[in-house]
């Protein structure tokens, strides 16, 4: 499915300001899904309907990485071919050196000889030297070919800061709601701290497990927090890289005796320095009859965390009772998971918040009456306790039918204006709909 969306995202990045055809895409897949699981009189099969959002959330997910790559590359290469500009005098003409000097009482002064950039005098007055050119290598930056300029360098992807302490701790602050989970990890950060002090110090201290499980339903922010808290632990020296992995059962059970076994060390090996998060973990044991491998990969899984307990954590996630169920189900898991830290659904002012942010970070703003319309929506759509409500994930979906319906507005105005393409107006928001 990435694949077949593919050609309607380049379209896309191909128009300024970016075009909307891959929303559509997607839009038509998860609508031609749902009329597809409606069919059985109108019974709808939870797993069925997990696995068509989780198609639909991976779509969506893979359109913001292309498009932030595309856009941090372009960036890059603005820059170096900002960095690589020659410094020309002021002047006019066609050459570099600008313009001939003025006649003195009308005798033409012959012009100066043209400057040099450090390094060896350019003695053949055909081309200036290259500032810091490297020598020998019998190519210039300057050299002419067809009437353009070549550049030989290629632009090279820089390395992301390496974010400190202090910044993760921000980000952490910085996502809407969880108050109580942002507290719980508060005194865990600040536990680890203490017993950091003491292990400087030579003191004696006990053995602590930092595996969690988080519990809650889906879009309350797991795998977002999680992704913090393995950069929080790379900060406190608890982890040696940081990197989050993240899997559910499909990337650790295989269909053959002896496949699930390597298939789930591997996936460790890959977490080894940062943390492991497995979703749905509870899907791992919810089927324990013949022919199914999931109890294997517990087995493993508790074998590698042992085998590698001072370089990877792992958090196990899902809905609170099915993961009770899970911690129940072998006597190993609860002693290790043995911190629980619960996602409480989100409110709907905090959902207009989530709202706002994903209107700031695509450069777009809503209306008060968008915004009071959202409000309306969401109220009601929390107050009614929907089996279907996945809290983030519905704004998300919210925002981008709100995008798509604004696409169509502005599709019958010849020549809207930028005030017009920036902002999502009750129009946009009023007719969105979600299962």
């Amino acid at each position: 499915m990435i694949t077949m969306m593919r050609p309607f995202l380049n379209m896309d990045m191909e128009t300024s300001p970016l075009g909307g055809m891959s929303l559509g895409f997607i839009e038509f897949v998860n609508r031609a899904g749902l009329e597809y699981l409606s069919l059985d009189g109108g019974r709808v099969d939870p797993f069925a309907m997990r696995d068509l959002s989780a198609l639909v959330l991976s779509l969506r997910n893979s359109r913001i990485d292309t498009i932030s790559y595309v856009e941090r590359i372009s960036a890059e290469q603005n820059r170096i071919m900002n960095a690589n500009r020659p410094i020309y005098p002021t002047g006019g003409g066609n050459s570099p050196w600008g313009n001939p000097p003025a006649p003195v009482n009308g005798v033409p002064v012959s012009p100066a000889a043209p400057p040099v950039f450090g390094g060896t005098p350019n003695m053949s007055g055909n081309q200036p030297v290259a500032p810091n050119a490297p020598a020998g290598n019998g190519k210039s930056p300057f050299s002419q070919q067809g009437g353009t300029q070549q550049n030989d360098q290629t632009p090279q992807k820089m390395p992301e800061p390496e974010l400190t302490l202090d910044d993760q701790l921000e980000k952490l602050e910085e996502l809407t709601g969880l108050g109580a989970v942002k507290e719980d990890l508060h005194s865990l950060i600040n536990l680890i701290r203490v017993r950091k002090m003491r292990e400087d110090r030579g003191m004696p201290q006990t053995a602590m497990s930092l595996h969690m499980a988080f519990m809650g339903n889906p879009g309350t922010g797991k795998t977002t927090v999680a992704r913090i808290l393995a950069g929080i632990y790379k900060c406190l020296g608890v982890l040696s890289k940081g990197q989050l992995v993240e899997v559910d059962r499909s990337g650790l059970v295989a269909g053959f005796v002896g496949q699930t076994a390597q298939m789930t060390k591997k996936v460790v090996e890959s977490a080894i320095g940062g943390v492991l998060f497995i979703d749905e973990a509870y899907s791992l044991t919810s089927n324990t009859g013949k022919g199914d491998f999931g109890q294997e990969a517990v087995n493993t899984l508790l074998i590698e965390m042992e085998n590698h307990r001072d370089d990877l954590i792992v958090i196990v996630a899902g809905y609170t009772d099915l993961m009770n169920e899970f911690l129940d189900s072998n006597p190993g898991l609860r002693s290790r998971f043995n911190k629980m830290i619960n996602f409480e659904d989100y409110t709907a002012e905090e959902l207009v918040e989530i709202f706002g942010s994903m209107c700031k970070k695509s450069g777009m703003t809503a209306t008060d009456e968008a915004r009071d319309e959202v409000l309306r929506y969401f109220d009601e759509r929390v107050k009614a306790h929907l089996k279907t409500f996945a809290n983030a994930r519905d704004i998300r979906n919210f925002f981008e039918k709100a995008i798509t319906n604004q696409a169509n507005r502005l599709a019958s105005i010849p020549s809207p204006t930028n005030d017009q393409l920036i902002t999502l107006t009750i129009d946009d928001v009023k007719s969105v709909e979600l299962n």
